[in-house]
């Protein structure tokens, strides 16, 4: 309940900052009704910036190792993505496009740490992440077929975030 006050506080706090920043007027009746519409954005949207805690939805006990695996996992794949990527831009032999993948994760913040996860490595981008599909945009697609584009991109990485988020 106070956690929830103050989230809608911080939110009304940033709203009106947000209104300060735009219009740069200190007149008092206008600071009021800044407050006021800033208090009464937050109370009816709060709900929409915070949703349930995705950390409590998670395994609590994370494993350190594996987290440290899958960073050496993203710098390779980063390396070999990059030679791969700067060689197709020089012979000019690529072809960009959109995939949709699944992702077998069940927690929200395995997800999303996939999804951003993805983003890091050259050569592909997550454009949105709906429950458990993922939209990548791949600078040089190798198969149309999901299934397939899904293990090429996210294979190794989804198998490190499955033992650490679940």
């Amino acid at each position: 309940m106070i956690l929830n006050i103050l989230r809608k506080a911080v939110l009304a706090g940033l709203c009106f900052i947000g209104w300060l920043a735009v219009t740069r007027d200190v007149h008092p009746w206008s600071l009021a009704g800044a407050a006021a519409l800033s208090a009464a954005a937050a109370a009816f949207s709060g709900r929409l910036f915070f949703e349930q805690n995705p950390l409590e939805t998670a395994r609590p006990f994370w494993r350190v190792d594996v987290l440290a695996l899958l960073a050496v996992t993203l710098l390779v794949q980063g390396y070999i993505a990059s030679a791969e990527l700067i060689g197709r831009m020089l012979t000019g032999r690529y072809r960009p496009g959109v995939v949709r993948i699944r992702t077998r994760l069940r927690s929200r913040i395995g997800r999303v740490a996939l999804a951003n996860a993805i983003t890091l490595v050259p050569g592909t981008m997550s454009l949105w992440l709906d429950d458990r599909h993922i939209l990548v945009h791949w600078f040089d697609v190798k198969t149309g077929h999901t299934v397939r584009a899904g293990d090429l991109i996210k294979r190794q990485v989804e198998a490190r975030l499955e033992r650490v988020f679940g």
